[in-house]
């Protein structure tokens, strides 16, 4: 089963960057932009969407990384994507990671740049933290990695997924989200996923696609590309952001799971690609009007060795 056939609601449409020099492909786009458009100016080869909802216009540009530290953009970074989307009439929300300390630092600088009531995306409850202390006026959302769950590409079966349910499904999780200020969630779809785990569950939700997170670790496996053999693979050495130009199939031999998603390795974080089980649950999903926004993978998909 496809998305191009389901018959949808409508919900938001949101387009991530990492990249804040990829804005020169999107200057210029006829107006109003569109998910289409978009995808096709970066490079994409098809659309992941519903013909109904490829040709509207995007409503949010999300912006920023969710899994490193080192990918926090520097204000002047933020504020030309912040002025951009302004100026085309486009909500902004800014992605964040997990921070150490001195990312905690960092980020003052670029939380009071962005508009007011603009979205802040935490993975982190030191973020969430310094939101609700020094930054009421914008708005938290919780983050992938708030939600817990197995996500593993190579599980052989549901019964192996049932095993760690999606925690935001649990009638704890909105209490928890909403004694932080929190209305608003992020997820993924998992492998062996049903319709249910995407009920809102009194939180507006948001649906990645096409691909989802399985896990992330302190290892940059690009990053370690020019450096000595002694050095690499490990944490602490520079970063040149090799992982916006370089990423990488995995791939493993003996047997396999016949539904076994396909996996990429970007920077520190390894992803999978929604086969059709999870098209079909999504489908379903906005079938039910459960799904408020879908936020559409942008600068970070296979088909970038292609540019």
């Amino acid at each position: 089963m496809s998305l191009v056939n389901a018959a949808v609601s409508e919900p938001e449409l949101a387009f991530t960057l990492c990249d804040a020099a990829l804005l020169e492909r999107l200057t210029g786009l006829p107006m109003p932009l569109t998910a289409r458009d978009c995808m096709v100016a970066l490079g994409w080869r098809e659309t992941v969407l519903p013909e109904k909802l490829a040709d509207r216009a995007l409503d949010r540009i999300h912006f920023g990384n969710e899994f490193c530290e080192r990918l926090l953009p520097h204000r002047p970074q933020l504020e030309r994507v912040v002025d951009w989307s302004v100026g085309q009439g486009l909500g902004v929300t800014l992605l964040t990671p997990m921070l150490a300390d001195r990312g905690i630092e960092l980020l003052p600088r670029l939380l009071e740049r962005l508009p007011e009531q603009s979205e802040v995306v935490v993975n982190d409850w030191g973020v969430l933290r310094l939101l609700r202390e020094q930054f009421p006026r914008l708005y938290p959302v919780a983050g992938r990695q708030m939600g817990k769950m197995i996500k593993d590409p190579r599980l052989p079966s549901a019964e192996w997924a049932s095993a760690i349910p999606p925690g935001m499904q649990s009638s704890l999780y909105p209490k928890l989200m909403r004694r932080f200020g929190i209305e608003a969630a992020e997820t993924d779809i998992r492998p062996f996923a049903e319709p249910a785990d995407l009920r809102p569950n009194g939180l507006r939700l948001s649906v990645h696609l096409p691909y989802g997170y399985t896990l992330k670790g302190r290892i940059c496996k690009p990053g370690s590309l020019s450096l000595d053999k002694q050095k690499k693979f490990m944490p602490g050495h520079s970063c040149q952001k090799e992982c916006l130009v370089y990423f990488s199939r995995m791939q493993r031999t003996g047997c396999q799971s016949p539904h076994e998603l396909p996996s990429f390795l970007r920077g520190n974080t390894i992803f999978y690609r929604h086969g059709e089980e999870q098209q079909r649950v999504l489908a379903e999903a906005l079938q039910q009007g459960w799904v408020n926004r879908l936020v559409l993978a942008g600068d970070w998909n296979e088909n970038r060795c292609a540019d």
